[in-house]
Protein backbone atom coordinates (compact mmCIF):
# COMPACT_ATOMS: atom_id res chain seq x y z
CA UNK A 1 0.00 0.00 0.00
CA UNK A 2 1.17 3.54 -0.62
CA UNK A 3 2.22 5.92 2.09
CA UNK A 4 -0.44 8.12 3.62
CA UNK A 5 -1.09 11.02 1.22
CA UNK A 6 -0.89 14.56 2.49
CA UNK A 7 -4.10 16.59 2.53
CA UNK A 8 -2.81 18.73 -0.34
CA UNK A 9 -1.91 15.68 -2.41
CA UNK A 10 -5.33 14.18 -1.69
CA UNK A 11 -7.05 17.38 -2.82
CA UNK A 12 -5.03 17.57 -6.03
CA UNK A 13 -5.67 13.93 -6.92
CA UNK A 14 -9.36 14.17 -6.13
CA UNK A 15 -9.81 17.35 -8.18
CA UNK A 16 -7.98 15.80 -11.12
CA UNK A 17 -9.98 12.60 -10.95
CA UNK A 18 -13.30 14.39 -10.73
CA UNK A 19 -12.43 16.40 -13.79
CA UNK A 20 -12.03 13.08 -15.56
CA UNK A 21 -15.42 11.91 -14.33
CA UNK A 22 -17.12 15.02 -15.70
CA UNK A 23 -15.29 14.64 -19.01
CA UNK A 24 -16.30 10.99 -19.21
CA UNK A 25 -19.80 11.98 -20.20
CA UNK A 26 -18.47 13.48 -23.40
CA UNK A 27 -15.83 10.92 -24.25
CA UNK A 28 -17.38 7.83 -22.61
CA UNK A 29 -14.02 7.13 -20.97
CA UNK A 30 -12.67 5.84 -24.25
CA UNK A 31 -10.55 7.37 -26.94
CA UNK A 32 -12.18 5.57 -29.87
CA UNK A 33 -15.64 5.21 -31.26
CA UNK A 34 -17.67 2.50 -29.54
CA UNK A 35 -18.36 -0.87 -31.08
CA UNK A 36 -22.00 -1.17 -32.07
CA UNK A 37 -23.71 -4.02 -30.22
CA UNK A 38 -25.43 -6.88 -31.97
CA UNK A 39 -29.14 -7.62 -31.92
CA UNK A 40 -31.20 -10.22 -30.12
CA UNK A 41 -34.80 -11.43 -30.27
CA UNK A 42 -36.87 -9.67 -27.64
CA UNK A 43 -39.14 -12.58 -26.81
CA UNK A 44 -36.14 -14.51 -25.50
CA UNK A 45 -35.00 -11.72 -23.20
CA UNK A 46 -38.42 -11.21 -21.65
CA UNK A 47 -38.18 -14.74 -20.26
CA UNK A 48 -34.76 -14.30 -18.66
CA UNK A 49 -34.38 -14.46 -14.91
CA UNK A 50 -33.84 -11.11 -13.23
CA UNK A 51 -31.92 -10.21 -10.06
CA UNK A 52 -34.11 -7.77 -8.12
CA UNK A 53 -37.26 -7.69 -10.24
CA UNK A 54 -39.74 -10.55 -9.74
CA UNK A 55 -40.26 -10.73 -13.53
CA UNK A 56 -39.11 -8.80 -16.57
CA UNK A 57 -42.50 -7.09 -16.92
CA UNK A 58 -42.85 -6.06 -13.27
CA UNK A 59 -42.14 -2.39 -14.08
CA UNK A 60 -43.40 -2.31 -17.65
CA UNK A 61 -44.20 1.31 -18.56
CA UNK A 62 -47.52 2.35 -20.10
CA UNK A 63 -47.83 2.39 -23.88
CA UNK A 64 -45.99 5.14 -25.78
CA UNK A 65 -47.80 7.79 -27.84
CA UNK A 66 -49.67 6.21 -30.72
CA UNK A 67 -48.30 6.22 -34.26
CA UNK A 68 -49.41 9.37 -36.04
CA UNK A 69 -50.66 11.04 -32.86
CA UNK A 70 -50.12 14.69 -32.07
CA UNK A 71 -47.72 13.67 -29.30
CA UNK A 72 -45.58 11.65 -31.71
CA UNK A 73 -45.55 14.46 -34.28
CA UNK A 74 -44.38 16.92 -31.62
CA UNK A 75 -41.59 14.55 -30.64
CA UNK A 76 -40.48 14.20 -34.26
CA UNK A 77 -40.48 17.99 -34.60
CA UNK A 78 -38.18 18.18 -31.57
CA UNK A 79 -35.74 15.70 -33.11
CA UNK A 80 -35.70 17.55 -36.43
CA UNK A 81 -35.00 20.81 -34.62
CA UNK A 82 -32.16 19.24 -32.62
CA UNK A 83 -30.61 17.70 -35.71
CA UNK A 84 -30.83 20.98 -37.60
CA UNK A 85 -28.88 22.69 -34.81
CA UNK A 86 -26.20 19.97 -34.61
CA UNK A 87 -22.55 20.88 -34.12
CA UNK A 88 -19.32 18.90 -34.18
CA UNK A 89 -19.52 18.74 -30.39
CA UNK A 90 -23.04 17.32 -30.59
CA UNK A 91 -21.92 14.64 -33.01
CA UNK A 92 -19.01 13.75 -30.73
CA UNK A 93 -21.38 13.22 -27.80
CA UNK A 94 -23.70 11.09 -29.96
CA UNK A 95 -20.79 8.88 -31.00
CA UNK A 96 -19.43 8.62 -27.47
CA UNK A 97 -22.69 7.21 -26.11
CA UNK A 98 -23.72 5.39 -29.28
CA UNK A 99 -22.52 1.87 -28.58
CA UNK A 100 -23.21 -0.64 -25.81
CA UNK A 101 -24.99 1.44 -23.14
CA UNK A 102 -23.30 -0.40 -20.26
CA UNK A 103 -19.68 -0.12 -21.39
CA UNK A 104 -19.00 3.56 -20.52
CA UNK A 105 -20.42 3.10 -17.02
CA UNK A 106 -18.33 0.00 -16.40
CA UNK A 107 -15.21 1.86 -17.49
CA UNK A 108 -16.10 4.81 -15.32
CA UNK A 109 -16.55 2.61 -12.25
CA UNK A 110 -13.25 0.85 -12.91
CA UNK A 111 -11.56 4.22 -13.24
CA UNK A 112 -12.91 5.40 -9.90
CA UNK A 113 -11.77 2.18 -8.19
CA UNK A 114 -8.34 2.57 -9.76
CA UNK A 115 -8.18 6.05 -8.26
CA UNK A 116 -9.07 4.84 -4.77
CA UNK A 117 -6.87 1.70 -4.82
CA UNK A 118 -3.59 3.54 -4.00
CA UNK A 119 -5.35 5.38 -1.14
CA UNK A 120 -5.77 2.16 0.84
CA UNK A 121 -5.79 1.63 3.78
CA UNK A 122 -6.73 5.23 4.65
CA UNK A 123 -9.77 5.38 2.36
CA UNK A 124 -11.36 1.94 2.13
CA UNK A 125 -13.71 2.32 -0.80
CA UNK A 126 -11.64 -0.01 -3.03
CA UNK A 127 -10.79 -2.89 -0.70
CA UNK A 128 -10.97 -6.21 -2.56
CA UNK A 129 -14.42 -7.13 -1.23
CA UNK A 130 -15.87 -3.62 -1.55
CA UNK A 131 -14.56 -3.08 -5.08
CA UNK A 132 -16.22 -6.34 -6.15
CA UNK A 133 -19.42 -5.31 -4.35
CA UNK A 134 -19.58 -1.99 -6.23
CA UNK A 135 -19.16 -3.64 -9.62
CA UNK A 136 -21.79 -6.26 -8.78
CA UNK A 137 -24.31 -3.61 -7.72
CA UNK A 138 -23.68 -1.62 -10.90
CA UNK A 139 -23.87 -4.55 -13.27
CA UNK A 140 -26.86 -6.23 -11.68
CA UNK A 141 -28.73 -2.91 -11.90
CA UNK A 142 -27.88 -2.50 -15.58
CA UNK A 143 -28.79 -6.13 -16.27
CA UNK A 144 -32.30 -5.78 -14.89
CA UNK A 145 -32.66 -2.43 -16.65
CA UNK A 146 -31.77 -4.06 -19.98
CA UNK A 147 -34.08 -7.04 -19.48
CA UNK A 148 -37.00 -4.85 -18.39
CA UNK A 149 -36.39 -2.48 -21.30
CA UNK A 150 -36.37 -5.39 -23.79
CA UNK A 151 -39.61 -6.74 -22.34
CA UNK A 152 -41.34 -3.41 -22.96
CA UNK A 153 -39.72 -2.91 -26.35
CA UNK A 154 -41.26 -6.07 -27.72
CA UNK A 155 -44.54 -5.53 -25.94
CA UNK A 156 -45.05 -2.23 -27.81
CA UNK A 157 -42.78 -2.63 -30.88
CA UNK A 158 -42.32 1.06 -31.50
CA UNK A 159 -40.06 1.90 -34.41
CA UNK A 160 -37.14 4.23 -33.83
CA UNK A 161 -37.89 7.76 -35.09
CA UNK A 162 -35.30 7.57 -37.89
CA UNK A 163 -37.09 4.47 -39.19
CA UNK A 164 -40.59 5.83 -38.69
CA UNK A 165 -40.09 9.27 -40.28
CA UNK A 166 -38.12 10.32 -43.34
CA UNK A 167 -37.65 13.72 -41.67
CA UNK A 168 -35.27 12.20 -39.13
CA UNK A 169 -31.72 11.03 -39.83
CA UNK A 170 -30.07 8.11 -38.05
CA UNK A 171 -26.77 9.33 -36.64
CA UNK A 172 -25.97 5.95 -35.09
CA UNK A 173 -26.42 2.41 -36.45
CA UNK A 174 -29.99 1.22 -36.00
CA UNK A 175 -31.07 -2.38 -36.11
CA UNK A 176 -34.65 -3.54 -35.90
CA UNK A 177 -34.84 -3.36 -32.09
CA UNK A 178 -37.84 -1.25 -31.01
CA UNK A 179 -37.04 2.10 -29.42
CA UNK A 180 -39.45 2.26 -26.46
CA UNK A 181 -38.18 2.48 -23.78
CA UNK A 182 -34.60 3.63 -24.36
CA UNK A 183 -32.09 1.10 -23.07
CA UNK A 184 -29.43 3.82 -22.96
CA UNK A 185 -31.57 5.96 -20.70
CA UNK A 186 -32.39 2.99 -18.47
CA UNK A 187 -28.73 2.00 -18.10
CA UNK A 188 -27.62 5.59 -17.53
CA UNK A 189 -30.21 6.34 -14.87
CA UNK A 190 -29.48 3.10 -13.00
CA UNK A 191 -25.72 3.62 -13.22
CA UNK A 192 -25.86 7.21 -11.98
CA UNK A 193 -27.79 6.19 -8.87
CA UNK A 194 -25.46 3.28 -8.06
CA UNK A 195 -22.27 5.28 -8.63
CA UNK A 196 -23.57 8.14 -6.49
CA UNK A 197 -24.11 5.63 -3.69
CA UNK A 198 -20.79 3.86 -4.26
CA UNK A 199 -18.56 6.94 -4.44
CA UNK A 200 -20.11 9.41 -2.00
CA UNK A 201 -17.01 11.63 -1.67
CA UNK A 202 -16.80 12.22 -5.42
CA UNK A 203 -18.56 15.03 -7.25
CA UNK A 204 -21.67 12.89 -7.46
CA UNK A 205 -23.64 15.46 -9.46
CA UNK A 206 -21.34 14.68 -12.38
CA UNK A 207 -22.75 11.16 -12.56
CA UNK A 208 -26.27 12.47 -13.10
CA UNK A 209 -25.09 15.08 -15.61
CA UNK A 210 -23.33 12.42 -17.64
CA UNK A 211 -26.35 10.14 -17.40
CA UNK A 212 -28.68 12.83 -18.75
CA UNK A 213 -26.25 13.46 -21.58
CA UNK A 214 -26.10 9.76 -22.42
CA UNK A 215 -29.87 9.46 -22.40
CA UNK A 216 -30.64 12.57 -24.42
CA UNK A 217 -27.92 11.87 -26.97
CA UNK A 218 -30.25 9.18 -28.29
CA UNK A 219 -32.87 11.80 -29.20
CA UNK A 220 -30.59 13.91 -31.39
CA UNK A 221 -29.19 10.65 -32.81
CA UNK A 222 -32.64 9.81 -34.18
CA UNK A 223 -32.62 6.57 -32.20
CA UNK A 224 -35.23 7.52 -29.57
CA UNK A 225 -38.17 9.81 -28.99
CA UNK A 226 -38.24 11.87 -25.83
CA UNK A 227 -40.95 9.61 -24.47
CA UNK A 228 -38.61 6.65 -25.07
CA UNK A 229 -35.94 8.36 -23.01
CA UNK A 230 -38.33 9.41 -20.26
CA UNK A 231 -39.70 5.88 -19.93
CA UNK A 232 -36.21 4.37 -19.91
CA UNK A 233 -35.03 6.86 -17.32
CA UNK A 234 -37.94 6.08 -15.01
CA UNK A 235 -37.33 2.37 -15.45
CA UNK A 236 -33.63 2.65 -14.60
CA UNK A 237 -34.35 4.80 -11.56
CA UNK A 238 -36.93 2.36 -10.23
CA UNK A 239 -34.57 -0.59 -10.61
CA UNK A 240 -31.69 1.30 -9.00
CA UNK A 241 -33.86 2.06 -5.98
CA UNK A 242 -34.50 -1.66 -5.54
CA UNK A 243 -30.77 -2.34 -5.79
CA UNK A 244 -30.07 0.31 -3.17
CA UNK A 245 -32.69 -1.14 -0.82
CA UNK A 246 -30.87 -4.46 -1.06
CA UNK A 247 -27.45 -2.84 -0.67
CA UNK A 248 -28.49 -1.01 2.49
CA UNK A 249 -29.44 -4.35 4.07
CA UNK A 250 -26.57 -6.57 2.85
CA UNK A 251 -24.51 -6.22 6.03
CA UNK A 252 -21.62 -4.30 4.49
CA UNK A 253 -22.15 -1.22 6.67
CA UNK A 254 -21.77 -3.07 9.98
CA UNK A 255 -18.58 -2.06 11.83
CA UNK A 256 -16.15 -4.66 13.12
CA UNK A 257 -15.63 -4.22 16.85
CA UNK A 258 -13.90 -7.53 17.54
CA UNK A 259 -10.33 -8.43 18.38
CA UNK A 260 -7.95 -10.67 16.51
CA UNK A 261 -7.17 -13.98 18.21
CA UNK A 262 -3.67 -14.39 19.59
CA UNK A 263 -1.27 -17.29 19.66
CA UNK A 264 1.21 -19.11 17.45
CA UNK A 265 0.39 -18.82 13.78
CA UNK A 266 -2.35 -16.21 14.26
CA UNK A 267 -2.61 -13.08 12.11
CA UNK A 268 -0.83 -9.92 13.21
CA UNK A 269 -0.51 -6.54 11.47
CA UNK A 270 2.16 -6.75 8.79
CA UNK A 271 4.92 -4.34 7.77
CA UNK A 272 5.44 -1.67 6.67
CA UNK A 273 2.17 0.01 7.67
CA UNK A 274 1.21 -2.39 10.47
CA UNK A 275 -2.49 -1.72 9.80
CA UNK A 276 -4.30 -2.63 13.00
CA UNK A 277 -7.84 -3.03 11.64
CA UNK A 278 -7.95 -5.69 8.88
CA UNK A 279 -9.99 -5.05 5.78
CA UNK A 280 -13.67 -6.00 6.02
CA UNK A 281 -13.47 -8.61 8.78
CA UNK A 282 -17.24 -9.13 8.57
CA UNK A 283 -17.42 -9.56 4.78
CA UNK A 284 -17.95 -13.28 5.17
CA UNK A 285 -21.37 -12.48 6.63
CA UNK A 286 -22.44 -10.09 3.85
CA UNK A 287 -25.39 -11.11 1.71
CA UNK A 288 -24.26 -12.82 -1.51
CA UNK A 289 -26.04 -12.78 -4.85
CA UNK A 290 -25.87 -16.47 -5.79
CA UNK A 291 -24.28 -18.76 -3.21
CA UNK A 292 -26.49 -19.53 -0.18
CA UNK A 293 -24.21 -17.82 2.37
CA UNK A 294 -20.61 -16.97 3.04
CA UNK A 295 -20.06 -20.17 4.99
CA UNK A 296 -21.76 -22.47 2.48
CA UNK A 297 -18.40 -23.73 1.19
CA UNK A 298 -16.19 -22.98 4.21
CA UNK A 299 -12.82 -24.71 3.90
CA UNK A 300 -11.38 -27.12 6.40
CA UNK A 301 -8.62 -25.74 8.66
CA UNK A 302 -5.21 -25.18 7.08
CA UNK A 303 -2.06 -27.00 8.21
CA UNK A 304 -0.99 -26.22 11.76
CA UNK A 305 1.87 -23.76 12.12
CA UNK A 306 4.16 -26.45 13.51
CA UNK A 307 3.29 -29.03 10.83
CA UNK A 308 5.74 -30.19 8.14
CA UNK A 309 3.45 -28.93 5.37
CA UNK A 310 3.28 -25.44 6.84
CA UNK A 311 7.06 -25.31 7.19
CA UNK A 312 7.57 -26.66 3.68
CA UNK A 313 5.28 -24.04 2.17
CA UNK A 314 7.02 -21.26 4.10
CA UNK A 315 10.42 -22.56 3.00
CA UNK A 316 9.23 -22.46 -0.61
CA UNK A 317 8.60 -18.74 -0.25
CA UNK A 318 11.99 -18.18 1.36
CA UNK A 319 13.68 -20.00 -1.50
CA UNK A 320 11.85 -17.84 -4.04
CA UNK A 321 12.82 -14.68 -2.17
CA UNK A 322 16.46 -15.69 -1.99
CA UNK A 323 17.15 -15.69 -5.71
CA UNK A 324 14.52 -18.17 -6.84
CA UNK A 325 12.09 -15.73 -8.45
CA UNK A 326 12.31 -15.19 -12.19
CA UNK A 327 11.73 -11.79 -13.72
CA UNK A 328 8.59 -13.18 -15.37
CA UNK A 329 7.23 -14.25 -11.99
CA UNK A 330 7.95 -10.84 -10.51
CA UNK A 331 6.22 -9.14 -13.45
CA UNK A 332 3.17 -11.40 -13.09
CA UNK A 333 3.01 -10.78 -9.35
CA UNK A 334 2.97 -7.03 -9.92
CA UNK A 335 0.52 -7.26 -12.81
CA UNK A 336 -2.08 -8.99 -10.65
CA UNK A 337 -1.51 -6.62 -7.71
CA UNK A 338 -1.78 -3.22 -9.39
CA UNK A 339 -5.58 -2.99 -9.00
CA UNK A 340 -8.29 -4.44 -6.84
CA UNK A 341 -8.17 -8.17 -7.68
CA UNK A 342 -11.49 -8.18 -9.54
CA UNK A 343 -10.61 -5.29 -11.85
CA UNK A 344 -8.46 -7.36 -14.21
CA UNK A 345 -11.45 -9.61 -14.82
CA UNK A 346 -13.76 -6.64 -15.35
CA UNK A 347 -11.41 -5.54 -18.13
CA UNK A 348 -11.35 -9.05 -19.59
CA UNK A 349 -15.13 -9.14 -19.80
CA UNK A 350 -15.22 -5.79 -21.62
CA UNK A 351 -12.75 -7.13 -24.18
CA UNK A 352 -14.86 -10.22 -24.79
CA UNK A 353 -18.13 -8.29 -25.05
CA UNK A 354 -16.59 -6.08 -27.73
CA UNK A 355 -14.81 -8.86 -29.65
CA UNK A 356 -17.85 -11.17 -29.60
CA UNK A 357 -20.18 -8.23 -30.42
CA UNK A 358 -22.69 -9.26 -27.81
CA UNK A 359 -26.18 -7.79 -27.90
CA UNK A 360 -27.04 -5.25 -25.21
CA UNK A 361 -28.92 -7.78 -23.03
CA UNK A 362 -26.25 -10.46 -23.45
CA UNK A 363 -23.51 -7.96 -22.59
CA UNK A 364 -25.44 -6.91 -19.47
CA UNK A 365 -25.90 -10.55 -18.52
CA UNK A 366 -22.19 -11.32 -18.91
CA UNK A 367 -21.16 -8.36 -16.77
CA UNK A 368 -23.68 -9.15 -14.07
CA UNK A 369 -22.63 -12.79 -13.77
CA UNK A 370 -18.89 -12.13 -13.72
CA UNK A 371 -19.18 -9.30 -11.19
CA UNK A 372 -21.64 -11.13 -8.92
CA UNK A 373 -19.39 -14.20 -9.06
CA UNK A 374 -16.36 -12.28 -7.87
CA UNK A 375 -18.33 -10.58 -5.10
CA UNK A 376 -19.69 -13.92 -3.87
CA UNK A 377 -16.20 -15.43 -4.10
CA UNK A 378 -14.83 -12.73 -1.82
CA UNK A 379 -17.63 -13.31 0.67
CA UNK A 380 -16.82 -17.03 0.73
CA UNK A 381 -13.10 -16.34 0.98
CA UNK A 382 -13.47 -13.81 3.80
CA UNK A 383 -15.65 -16.23 5.75
CA UNK A 384 -12.80 -18.74 5.78
CA UNK A 385 -10.11 -16.09 6.33
CA UNK A 386 -11.74 -14.74 9.47
CA UNK A 387 -12.69 -18.16 10.76
CA UNK A 388 -9.05 -19.25 11.02
CA UNK A 389 -7.09 -15.93 11.16
CA UNK A 390 -3.91 -17.51 9.77
CA UNK A 391 -0.72 -15.44 9.97
CA UNK A 392 0.85 -14.13 6.80
CA UNK A 393 4.22 -15.55 5.71
CA UNK A 394 6.11 -12.37 6.65
CA UNK A 395 4.79 -12.74 10.20
CA UNK A 396 6.07 -16.29 10.46
CA UNK A 397 9.50 -15.28 9.15
CA UNK A 398 10.23 -11.52 9.19
CA UNK A 399 13.30 -12.08 7.02
CA UNK A 400 11.07 -12.92 4.05
CA UNK A 401 11.38 -10.42 1.22
CA UNK A 402 8.11 -9.93 -0.65
CA UNK A 403 7.59 -8.34 -4.07
CA UNK A 404 5.17 -5.83 -2.54
CA UNK A 405 3.67 -5.14 0.87
CA UNK A 406 1.48 -7.84 2.36
CA UNK A 407 -2.24 -6.89 2.37
CA UNK A 408 -3.76 -6.29 5.84
CA UNK A 409 -5.92 -9.36 6.42
CA UNK A 410 -5.36 -13.06 7.21
CA UNK A 411 -3.62 -15.40 4.81
CA UNK A 412 -5.79 -18.50 4.30
CA UNK A 413 -7.17 -18.81 1.68
CA UNK A 414 -5.89 -16.51 -1.07
CA UNK A 415 -8.44 -13.99 -2.25
CA UNK A 416 -6.85 -13.79 -5.71
CA UNK A 417 -7.02 -17.57 -6.01
CA UNK A 418 -10.63 -17.78 -4.87
CA UNK A 419 -11.94 -14.93 -6.97
CA UNK A 420 -9.92 -15.69 -10.11
CA UNK A 421 -10.77 -19.41 -10.08
CA UNK A 422 -14.46 -18.57 -9.75
CA UNK A 423 -14.31 -15.91 -12.47
CA UNK A 424 -12.44 -18.24 -14.81
CA UNK A 425 -15.23 -20.84 -14.62
CA UNK A 426 -17.88 -18.25 -15.45
CA UNK A 427 -15.84 -16.76 -18.28
CA UNK A 428 -15.36 -20.28 -19.65
CA UNK A 429 -19.13 -20.78 -19.61
CA UNK A 430 -19.80 -17.45 -21.28
CA UNK A 431 -17.05 -17.80 -23.90
CA UNK A 432 -16.30 -21.50 -24.49
CA UNK A 433 -13.86 -20.60 -27.26
CA UNK A 434 -11.75 -18.82 -24.64
CA UNK A 435 -12.15 -21.29 -21.78
CA UNK A 436 -8.55 -22.51 -21.79
CA UNK A 437 -7.23 -18.96 -21.89
CA UNK A 438 -9.22 -17.81 -18.87
CA UNK A 439 -8.51 -20.90 -16.81
CA UNK A 440 -4.83 -20.28 -17.48
CA UNK A 441 -5.19 -16.65 -16.39
CA UNK A 442 -6.93 -17.79 -13.24
CA UNK A 443 -4.04 -20.13 -12.47
CA UNK A 444 -1.52 -17.36 -13.14
CA UNK A 445 -3.36 -14.96 -10.82
CA UNK A 446 -3.38 -17.63 -8.16
CA UNK A 447 0.31 -18.54 -8.45
CA UNK A 448 1.30 -14.87 -8.55
CA UNK A 449 0.60 -14.67 -4.84
CA UNK A 450 3.18 -17.37 -4.14
CA UNK A 451 5.69 -15.68 -6.43
CA UNK A 452 5.09 -12.42 -4.55
CA UNK A 453 5.70 -14.10 -1.19
CA UNK A 454 2.40 -13.00 0.32
CA UNK A 455 0.65 -16.41 0.37
CA UNK A 456 1.57 -19.97 1.18
CA UNK A 457 0.90 -22.67 -1.38
CA UNK A 458 -1.86 -24.09 0.83
CA UNK A 459 -3.55 -20.67 0.68
CA UNK A 460 -3.55 -20.88 -3.08
CA UNK A 461 -4.74 -24.47 -3.29
CA UNK A 462 -7.53 -23.77 -0.82
CA UNK A 463 -8.57 -20.65 -2.70
CA UNK A 464 -8.67 -22.50 -5.99
CA UNK A 465 -10.87 -25.23 -4.53
CA UNK A 466 -13.18 -22.67 -2.94
CA UNK A 467 -13.36 -20.55 -6.09
CA UNK A 468 -14.22 -23.60 -8.18
CA UNK A 469 -17.18 -24.32 -5.91
CA UNK A 470 -18.43 -20.75 -6.21
CA UNK A 471 -17.92 -20.79 -9.98
CA UNK A 472 -19.78 -24.08 -10.33
CA UNK A 473 -22.72 -22.68 -8.33
CA UNK A 474 -22.89 -19.66 -10.63
CA UNK A 475 -22.67 -21.76 -13.79
CA UNK A 476 -25.56 -23.90 -12.54
CA UNK A 477 -27.68 -20.77 -12.19
CA UNK A 478 -26.60 -19.50 -15.61
CA UNK A 479 -27.71 -22.70 -17.31
CA UNK A 480 -31.18 -22.36 -15.81
CA UNK A 481 -31.79 -18.61 -16.21
CA UNK A 482 -33.69 -18.74 -19.51
CA UNK A 483 -31.01 -17.04 -21.60
CA UNK A 484 -29.72 -18.46 -24.86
Amino acid sequence: MSARPTLQRWARRTASALAGVIAAGAVAACGSDPVSPGTVAGADVSRWNTWVLPTADALRPPAPPARGSAEEKAEIDEIVQLQTARTAATDSVVRAWGGDPGAPWSRLAVGRLDFYWPLLPDVRIATPARAARIMALLHVAMHDAAVAAWDAKYAYKRQAPALASNRVRALVPLGDTPSYPSEHAAAAAAAAVILTYAFPIDDTTSFTRSAREAAESRIVAGAAYRSDVDAGWALGMAIARRILDRAMADGSAAPWNGTAPTGAGMWKPTPPRLVQVPFDALAGSWRPWIIPSGNAFRLDPPPAAESPQFKADLNELLALANGGRTSAQIDAARYWATDAPSIRWELFIEDEIASHRLSVPHAARARAYVSATMYDAFIACWDTKFTYWIARPVTMDPSLKTVFSTPPFPSYPSGHSTQSSAAAEVMAELFPDRAAFYRARGEEASLSRIWAGVHYRFDVLGGEALGKKVGDAVVARMRADGAR
